[in-house]
C-alpha cells in the first residue's frame, strides 16, 4: 500500500500506556498511517510518541461516558480503523455492531469474545485431538458444576493457578490470575471468583521458560509466523518477561498453527507457551487475541505485524517477512529488567556471588550495543528518557517518604 493511501486513513490506538501499543504507533506512524493515540492516563508515554499525529485522554472503560466519548471521537476525526486491546473490546461488547467494519478482528461477535475468553479457548481446543494436544493438566468449571475435589485439584500439580477472565466477569470486564501453593488455598480462591466469574480455569504447573508463536492471518490464511522465547521474567522464578530473543521451535510453532485453525481466528494473535529446554517438551498456555506486550522484538527484527494488518485490512498486499534474524535480544529496561535483577537480589535461596553476578550482567546488558530496548526504538527515543526521569523521581519520593 501506498503512504499517499495510508495518509487517508486515520486509526485510533487505545491504551497506549501499555508497551505493546506504544509499539504500535511507531509501526503505524512511520508506515504513514495518521495515529490517533488515546488513553485514560494522562501521563500514558504513548501519548507523547512522535509517531502519533494526535493525543487524547478518554474517559476509561468502567466511566458511562465512555462509549459517547468514542462515538464522538470516531465521527469527529474519520477514523477508519481501531487497532483494539483487550481491554477496548471488553468496553465495546454492548454495542460491537456498530464497530465491527472499523476493527481488524472477524465480524462475528460470539468468535471474537470467545478467543479471549481463557475457558472457551480450552474448550474449543479440546474439541480436536490435534489441537487439544499440549495442554497443561487442567479443570474447566463451569457455572452449575460441582465444586472440585481435592484429590482432584492434587493431581493437576503444585503451584495451581486459578484463572477468571474479563469475558465472564459478571461485576465488570476484569482478567484474574492466582498463583495457589496448596490445595486449600487455591480451593478457596475457586470458591472466591466463582462469585465472580461464570467460569474458572484452573490449571496445574508445568516448568520451563515462556515462549510465544505470533501470527498474521489474513482470510483464513497464515501470512506472517515469528517466535521468541523469555530470558528473563520478573520475579525470576516466573511472570513478565523483561528479556526475549528471536527463536524458532518448529514442533510448537506446528502445534500453534492446528491451535489457530481450530479457533478460526482471523487477524493478529499470540499464543503462549511455556518450554523445558531439558526435555523438549512443552505446553500451550494461552491465547492472546490482539496485540502483545513483545511487539518491539519483532519490529526489531523487521517482521512490521501493525502495518502487514492494516495494509492487508484496507486491501493492500502486506509486506510479509517470512524469515528473520534468530539470536535478536530486546529487553524492557525499567521498571521490569531492574524489577528482574531486584527478586534475584532478594531471593535468599541465591548465594552472593550470583546475585552479584545479576547485577553485574545488568550493566553489561545495558552497555551492550546489540541489545535492543523496547521503549529506546529508534525515531521515538525521548520515551526511553521520559521512562528514566519516571522510575527515578518514584525512587526519590519514596525514599523521603
Amino acid at each position: 500500500m501506498t503512504p499517499e493511501r495510508r495518509a487517508q486513513l486515520p486509526v485510533l490506538v487505545p491504551d497506549v500506556e501499555a508497551i505493546g501499543m506504544i509499539a504500535v504507533i511507531r509501526s503505524l506512524g512511520r508506515a504513514g498511517y495518521p495515529v490517533h493515540a488515546c488513553s485514560a492516563r494522562p501521563d500514558a508515554l504513548g501519548l507523547a510518541s512522535r509517531f502519533a499525529t494526535r493525543a487524547a485522554v478518554c474517559p476509561s472503560y468502567d466511566d458511562p461516558g465512555f462509549l459517547d466519548w468514542l462515538a464522538r471521537y470516531v465521527a469527529d476525526h474519520d477514523i477508519r480503523c481501531i487497532v483494539p486491546s483487550e481491554g477496548f473490546l471488553l468496553a465495546v461488547r454492548p454495542v460491537f455492531g456498530r464497530y465491527a467494519s472499523l476493527l481488524p478482528v472477524p465480524p462475528d461477535v460470539e468468535r471474537v469474545y470467545g478467543c479471549l475468553s481463557k475457558a472457551t479457548v480450552i474448550e474449543r481446543l479440546l474439541a480436536s485431538p490435534q489441537s487439544a494436544a499440549h495442554l497443561p493438566p487442567t479443570l474447566l468449571l463451569r457455572e452449575g458444576d460441582p465444586e472440585p475435589s481435592v484429590e482432584a485439584l492434587a493431581a493437576l500439580g503444585l503451584p495451581l493457578f486459578v484463572k477468571g477472565d474479563g469475558a465472564d466477569d459478571r461485576e465488570g470486564s476484569d482478567n484474574m490470575v492466582a498463583r495457589e501453593t496448596s490445595v486449600d488455598a487455591a480451593l478457596a480462591r475457586i470458591r472466591e471468583l466463582r462469585r465472580r466469574y461464570a467460569r474458572v480455569l484452573v490449571q496445574g504447573f508445568v516448568p520451563g521458560q515462556g515462549t510465544g508463536a505470533y501470527f498474521l492471518v489474513h482470510r483464513g490464511e497464515i501470512v506472517q509466523e515469528f517466535m521468541n522465547r523469555c530470558l528473563h521474567e520478573v520475579p525470576h522464578t516466573g511472570g513478565y518477561c523483561s528479556l526475549r530473543e528471536s527463536w524458532w521451535h518448529g514442533a510448537m510453532m506446528e502445534d500453534a498453527r492446528a491451535k489457530l485453525r481450530q479457533l478460526g481466528w482471523d487477524g493478529v494473535a499470540m499464543l503462549e507457551y511455556r518450554w523445558d529446554p531439558v526435555s523438549d517438551r512443552f505446553w500451550f498456555i494461552e491465547l492472546n487475541a490482539r496485540f502483545w506486550a513483545a511487539l518491539h522484538l519483532a519490529l526489531y527484527a523487521g517482521v512490521d505485524y501493525p502495518a502487514m494488518l492494516l495494509d492487508a485490512r484496507h486491501g493492500g498486499v502486506p509486506e510479509t517477512k517470512t524469515r528473520f534474524p534468530l539470536g535478536l535480544q530486546c529487553r524492557y529496561t525499567i521498571p521490569f529488567e531492574v524489577g528482574y535483577v531486584l527478586s534475584r537480589w532478594r531471593d535468599p535461596d541465591l548465594g552472593a556471588g550470583t546475585k552479584l553476578r545479576s547485577v553485574a550482567g545488568w550493566f553489561a546488558r545495558f552497555l551492550h550495543p546489540a541489545i535492543r530496548s523496547d521503549l529506546y526504538f529508534p525515531g521515538d527515543r525521548r520515551l526511553y528518557f521520559m521512562q528514566w526521569r519516571s522510575f527515578l523521581g518514584a525512587l526519590v519520593r519514596k525514599r523521603r517518604v
